[in-house]
């Protein structure tokens, strides 16, 4: 009898003295660790939350951020575009405006905003027609797959209006896509509830990596599970993107310098002696992959787009050949089969083109990050191609139209 006499009077103690002190001390604590992190946190990395939540494409850039990514410092403006200055919506007579789709490599890791590509093809648009207003507008969002590209252009395009879009390929942009059939009103609404607490915590919290590292590194010593591991890699791997130690915005390979050109004839002549040799079932195995199915879904959304007048859509491939490590040049060694695949894919009723024959008639020696996330004269390789493409064979059916409709009265 005593004993049940006094569960009621430890229960009504722990409501009222226990709980209370306990959440009293972790939200103190909490506070200590923000303020800790804060009063220790590097300026150049700028403001936290480069990245926000989204519903449907899993993440965004954060409109108005000032920060560093990837060893260089970015902007992004309100429209959530890696731009110095902020755009109007509304077009002048003379404008002509493209939007560049893309992930990591269309955004530019780790290059100076001016030598991006994007920027470089606006800059020659600009030098060939200076009677046009071009506006390149570089909405590519690092980490992105196709489908999350098609995602953004059916949210952002109605707004943006743009005369033309170029989605830039790279071939890691074959996984994770997925089918982008709307959800039930209840699961959307829950799902944008979700992303919105995410994003304002990423915004303003400055601890709030400091809580994921210590949430998986416990999770993973206390289940010993690799996934967990993983994890915290990939989380210490784009904290190190977001804030780089090292200035990577003064490295001399940002430049923009001369380069040799091979010629056709020297590039016939290559023989890579030790270089990889080319898999005759190289193209089934791509098809078989996981998610190759999802992906070529997303492009054929993209070309329905374009097929229904909706947009205008160019692909452009950031294909790279291998470096033979016989000497200083690119070569085939097979990968000429499988550019020519997502090239057939791709411009199956959409115009596409490739950087890939470019680069086998330059130096990689004089191409600083060409494979992967390319940097000065590898950026301005691509920014030819594409330029001299679109001056050849896709503006000259479209500029004039375009710019006269919006002349008319």
């Amino acid at each position: 009898m005593r004993t049940a006499g006094r569960a009621p009077g430890i229960a009504r103690k722990l409501l009222v003295f226990t709980v209370p002190a306990t959440v009293v001390a972790a939200l103190l604590m909490a506070v200590a660790i923000e303020i800790w992190v804060r009063a220790t946190w590097e300026p150049r990395k700028g403001t936290p939350g480069f990245f926000l939540a989204d519903a449907r494409r899993g993440l965004r850039l954060a409109p108005n951020y000032d920060g560093w990514f990837a060893g260089v410092p970015v902007h992004i403006n309100s429209l959530e575009l890696r731009a110095s200055h902020e755009y109007p919506l509304v077009k002048k007579a003379d404008t002509f405006r493209i939007l560049m789709l893309g992930d990591s490599v269309t955004f530019g890791h780790g290059s100076v905003a001016e030598h991006t590509y994007p920027r470089l093809v606006e800059d020659y648009l600009r030098a060939w027609r200076p009677d046009v207003d071009w506006q390149v507008w570089n909405a590519a969002v690092p980490g992105y797959n196709t489908s999350q590209e098609l995602a953004h252009l059916l949210e952002v395009g109605p707004r943006f209006q743009p005369d033309l879009v170029i989605v830039g390929f790279f071939e890691n942009d074959l996984i994770g896509n997925y089918d982008l059939g709307q959800p039930g009103a209840v699961r959307a609404a829950l799902a944008r509830a979700a992303a919105s607490a995410k994003s304002l915590a990423a915004r303003h919290l400055y601890s709030l990596e400091f809580y994921k590292k210590v949430y998986l590194q416990i999770a993973w010593r206390l289940l010993a599970d690799n996934e967990y591991r993983l994890r915290i890699e990939h989380l210490a791997t784009q904290e190190s993107l977001i804030s780089l130690a090292d200035d990577a915005s003064v490295l001399p390979q940002q430049a923009l310098t001369p380069f040799e050109r091979l010629s056709d004839e020297q590039v016939r002549a290559v023989n890579c002696i030790y270089g990889m040799k080319g898999s005759p079932t190289i193209l089934q195995t791509i098809q078989h992959e996981s998610g190759y199915a999802e992906w070529a879904g997303a492009i054929r959304g993209f070309q329905r787009l374009h097929a229904a007048g909706t947009y205008r859509i160019v692909f452009f491939l950031n294909d790279v050949p291998p470096v033979c490590p016989d000497t200083d040049v690119f070569y085939d060694g097979g990968s000429k089969l499988v550019d020519a695949f997502y090239l057939r894919v791709m411009s199956d009723g959409t115009p596409a083109v490739s950087s890939y024959d470019a680069f086998r008639h330059v130096r990689p020696s004089q191409m600083p990050n060409a494979s992967a996330h390319s940097i000065g004269n590898s950026n301005a390789v691509k920014a030819e191609v594409l330029f001299t493409f679109l001056r050849e064979q896709v503006l000259p059916a479209i500029l004039s139209a375009t710019l006269h409709a919006r002349a008319a009265p």
